[in-house]
């Protein structure tokens, strides 16, 4: 039909508009938005470079997600989840430091207690849980009485090893736990300490901190040994502690997340993000890239004025959108909870319910608008994916509280805060990258 014709050319207008767009924008993006920028870039030209194949694709995307969106959102959860890489930690410290205690405080899943694993070598063991995307490689304790020889043998063939499999096997960096309530550190310790850093970078944790002062001579009995550690000892209480009285919280747990995200490979940071359950800012962070990745192709897709029937174009970007941001905060969202606050979302039926549906929730936004330009486009995808961000960190704030999210709460919160995300003063002339970041996550 004419008609039918008519609209179809106007989506591969939009798409291929939308691809060399955002290959000519994003090379003036800041560096901070850079990394999301290309995963554009890439999501739109990696099935087909200029050839009529990969447009098919993307139409093909359009015609899927308008369908089921529910299915589309659960398929690119799936994907954005392989994506995220896989971080491995090498943890290790004398008997009775509270290794495990630390590991559990900061992972959001008991990785200390994984039955799932396997031994490395005599001392070293691999610990995981199927979707957590952080591996850890724990010991369960090196005695003075063992061997410092065969310890650094041990430790070093998990390391070598991890580097002839696979890239998601590699070990990455280390952290060595050295009990606070002592004033000055082992030989043993030191020892280890210098030949694991030849192999991987270290961070020494102090655990169990409860005496500042006993703490401050340990201290600088490191400092006097002018070990190759990364920065300074990290110190931490790892659960509450109870002294003369009074409760001691826990401590130093973000600044030993902030200091391994740093130190980690660009390509594993996301991955240790999802694993981590500490640092809600953190996950924010990554997750704001993934905004800015969608938004900057939404303004891509919109560079070619698209019609508001037609808004459904921006759906696959949307949903994916939104799967990212759900991998990068690991939030425990079940399918049958995700499919109902999709559908909830943009609504159910095929392409042309949808799009009446999204052209209607445009010009309530957007009075006197018929068409979708650049910056709409950019715009309305940018509120959408902070206000995801705003439930994910309320998912977890509740989570902490040992509460859960009903179903229906967390489709009102979505709706909620992407309405009053969009209308934030100014937002729409900063929409092409973060909108209405009302909240510090």
């Amino acid at each position: 039909m004419p008609e039918q014709d008519a609209r179809r050319e106007r989506i591969e207008r939009a798409v291929r508009r939308g691809r060399v767009w955002l290959a000519d924008g994003s090379k003036e993006v800041g560096a901070a938005l850079m990394r999301g920028v290309h995963e554009a870039a890439e999501r739109i030209g990696s099935r087909s470079d200029a050839s009529s194949g990969g447009e098919a694709a993307e139409e093909a995307d359009v015609e899927k997600a308008a369908a089921d969106p529910a299915s589309f959102f659960s398929q690119e959860r799936r994907r954005e989840a392989e994506k995220l890489g896989h971080a491995n930690i090498l943890v290790t410290g004398q008997t009775g430091v509270g290794k495990s205690t630390l590991i559990n405080a900061i992972f959001r899943a008991p990785l200390a207690d994984a039955s799932i694993g396997r031994p490395v070598t005599d001392r070293v063991q691999r610990h995981e849980i199927p979707g957590v995307p952080v591996t850890l490689f724990d010991t369960p304790g090196i005695e003075l009485g063992n061997s410092k020889d065969a310890v650094i043998r041990d430790f070093r063939k998990a390391i070598k090893g991890s580097r002839r499999r696979a890239p998601g096997e590699l070990i990455h960096v280390a952290w060595y736990c050295i009990d606070a309530g002592q004033t000055r550190i082992q030989a043993y310790d030191t020892e280890i300490v210098r030949a694991l850093a030849e192999d991987v970078p270290v961070i020494l944790v102090f655990t169990q901190c409860i005496d500042d002062v006993r703490v401050d001579a340990l201290d600088r009995a490191i400092a006097a040994e002018n070990l190759p550690i990364s920065g300074a000892p990290v110190r931490t209480l790892a659960q509450p502690r109870k002294l003369a009285g009074e409760t001691l919280e826990p401590r130093g747990l973000e600044e030993l997340v902030r200091r391994t995200h740093d130190i980690l490979p660009e390509a594993v940071r996301r991955a240790f993000t999802n694993a981590q359950g500490v640092v809600v800012r953190l996950k924010a962070f990554h997750a704001r890239k993934v905004v800015a990745a969608a938004s900057a192709t939404a303004a891509g897709i919109g560079a070619a004025p698209i019609p508001v029937s037609d808004a459904v174009v921006l759906m696959p970007v949307q949903l994916g959108m939104l799967a990212g941001i759900t991998a990068v905060f690991g939030v425990d969202i079940s399918p049958d909870s995700g499919a109902k606050l999709i559908r909830g979302l943009v609504g159910q039926g095929g392409v042309a319910a949808v799009g009446r549906q999204m052209a209607a929730g445009l010009l309530k936004v957007v009075p006197g608008v018929t068409f979708i330009n650049a910056a709409v486009a950019g715009a309305l995808t940018a509120a959408l994916g902070e206000a995801y961000i705003q439930l994910c960190v309320e998912m977890l704030r509740r989570k902490a509280d040992g509460k859960s999210m009903p179903d229906s709460d967390m489709l009102a919160f979505l709706l909620d805060a992407y309405h009053k995300a969009f209308r934030v003063p100014g937002a729409r002339r900063r929409g092409l990258w973060r909108v209405g970041a009302r909240r510090q996550s």
